[in-house]
């Protein structure tokens, strides 16, 4: 490569060097100008389908009456038992507004959601976990168990930061984002009900004193934090349209209960759902003010 070559490439690269620094002066400049058009206050709205992870539901009382129909009777300090909770996809609404600086959003929002549950049995054992006693069929005892279970309805507060993933010049923008916040959790209609019946000896005469009714709503106010991602699509500069996932872990649900009917007068019991995770994916409409 002779010295006129080597001038002309070394002025070359001169170049490229100045035009790739101007350029990005210019684009800062420009995503500068870009984030401070976005200096804004919003309201957005949302809805889509809920889905939730299968719930544990456990519970306790501290019933010593010892039960007819049994292989032997020992009784105990009280009664645990053990459900699973199998979900439906539900249904989940929010209503929200927050402050837009450049790519960072500030958000604050209410959310409920609502989904159908079921109830499948697992276990029951003594207080202290011992095996609770097989049921004899030569008793002449007939035990008739209703369970049911209604709906996990959740009303939320809380409070995100999201982070576009891309500058505001592009008509479609991906996010993430993190919150936290509060929730009113109630677990609709749970009802368990028992009776006790002779259907022959050696049972005999009326033993419907050992009957128990328990139906209400249980609630609890509880701790949430969620993770989110999604994309926007600017309809107008104004108006932006998109879809969110959302990840919330909640914490245990648990509340005390008292029986409606029982062999020992006003006695309660404390039930506790667990592992409930809310996966929720919205369309979301945003409108800056």
């Amino acid at each position: 490569m002779n010295s006129q070559d080597k001038r002309f490439i070394s002025k070359l690269a001169a170049k490229t060097v100045r035009r790739v620094a101007v350029l990005s002066i210019v684009a800062v400049t420009t995503l500068s100008i870009t984030h401070a058009q976005t200096d804004s206050w919003y309201v957005e709205i949302g809805a889509g389908p809920t889905f939730s992870s299968e719930l544990a539901q456990s519970g306790f009382n501290f019933d010593t009456s010892c039960y007819p129909g049994r292989t032997e009777c020992q009784p105990g300090d009280g009664y645990r038992w053990n459900y699973q909770i199998p979900t439906d996809a539900g249904f989940a609404f929010r209503v929200g507004a927050g402050k837009e600086q450049g790519s960072l959003r500030i958000d604050a929002n209410v959310k409920y959601s609502s989904q159908n549950l079921e109830q499948i049995f697992s276990r029951l054992t003594f207080l202290d976990g011992s095996d609770y006693p097989a049921y004899d069929p030569s008793s002449g005892v007939q035990s008739t168990v209703t369970t049911t279970i209604g709906r996990l309805q959740a009303s939320s507060f809380r409070l995100s930061v999201f982070l576009s993933l891309l500058p505001e010049a592009r008509m479609l923008r991906p996010y993430i984002g993190l919150g936290g916040g509060v929730a009113r959790v109630i677990v609709t209609d749970l009802h368990f009900e028992e009776r006790f019946s002779c259907t022959g000896p050696p049972c005999k005469g009326d033993i419907s004193s050992y009957d128990s009714l328990q139906d209400e709503d249980l609630s609890d106010t509880i701790l949430l934090g969620v993770g989110h991602t999604g994309f926007e699509y600017s309809l107008t500069s104004r108006i932006l349209a998109g879809i969110r996932i959302s990840y919330t872990l909640l914490q245990s649900i648990s509340s005390e209960g008292i029986y409606d009917e029982h062999k020992i007068p006003d006695l309660t019991s404390r039930t506790t759902f667990s592992e409930a995770n809310l996966t929720t994916v919205m369309a979301t409409v945003r409108y800056r003010l």
